[in-house]
């Protein structure tokens, strides 16, 4: 029998979003971006209208485009350091860990509201090597609580789909206080750019929601201004990646990478 999940807010529904477009492609008989056979289990448990997304194509193709860009960036870190600690920041019902072979070399972290904590560990059982914490990213508390429990270790910090929905003061709260606690290890996140948040566009996921995109950014460089420390490793345009699976205009849209951040992009930072 199907389980019914309620929410206290649009924004904690937006959780299912990545979710079924990762469930989605994972059915796929061929051609994969990934894989997320766990992903696939919780959509068919979970009972909710998922009819009505599935119409939004850009941001299928964007959400699994972007899993695989940061399950890549996580092997990398995991492979490249010896004592690796992965904290997934607004980890939702994110199925990484179950994702990544690789996750048994490192040490993985799953941060969200109290809220969302208490679905996850109802529908993604907590796993020995994956602690799960309830916080807010703008929280210090568990920021100084990983940071005294592995003092030797190198932490890559993945806040993926989340900091778009907070204002740039908060984002730039959050990526200061992840600079100075952090150093030698690395920050991911993504960002919608100023033509989301300047000209009221939003992903076709969220065109009935009232969910608001309250920050945007088109260089990531900018935020080496934030904290002495920050380098920008890259910033990636969606549709550098995958371009058979776009479509042809926005095949053609990939080939301007500038043009493409004034809507979204991944970025990688050095700490």
């Amino acid at each position: 029998m199907k389980e019914k999940i309620k929410f206290s807010g649009v924004v904690q529904e937006t959780l299912l979003i990545p979710l079924y477009m990762r469930a989605v492609e994972s059915k796929r008989k061929t051609d994969n971006i990934l894989k997320d056979d766990y992903a696939e289990g919780l959509v068919d448990r979970i009972d909710y209208n998922f009819a009505k997304l599935k119409n939004a194509k850009m941001s299928y193709v964007g959400c699994v485009v972007r899993g695989r860009y940061y399950d890549d960036a996580v092997r990398s870190f995991i492979l490249s350091h010896q004592n690796p600690v992965v904290v997934n920041v607004g980890c939702g019902l994110d199925t990484r860990y179950q994702r990544i072979v690789e996750h048994d070399h490192a040490v993985f972290y799953e941060l969200d509201l109290p809220e969302v904590i208490e679905l996850r560990r109802h529908l993604i059982p907590e796993q020995q090597g994956d602690t799960y914490l309830e916080g807010s990213l703008l929280d210090d508390d568990w920021m100084d609580e990983l940071r005294t429990r592995h003092p030797d270790s190198e932490f890559l910090i993945v806040a993926e789909g989340v900091l778009m929905y907070f204002y740039e003061r908060q984002v730039k709260r959050f990526v200061t206080r992840i600079a100075k606690r952090f150093a030698g290890g690395e920050l991911c996140f993504d960002v919608c750019g100023p033509m989301m948040t300047k000209h009221g566009m939003r992903p076709d996921s969220l065109q009935d929601s009232p969910v608001e995109i309250r920050s945007g950014y088109a260089d990531g460089r900018e935020m080496e201004k934030w904290a002495p420390n920050i380098r920008l490793i890259e910033q990636k345009s969606y549709m550098s990646m995958f371009r058979n699976r776009w479509g042809l205009v926005a095949y053609t849209f990939g080939l301007f990478p500038r043009l493409c951040f004034r809507f979204s992009s991944m970025l990688r930072f050095r700490l």
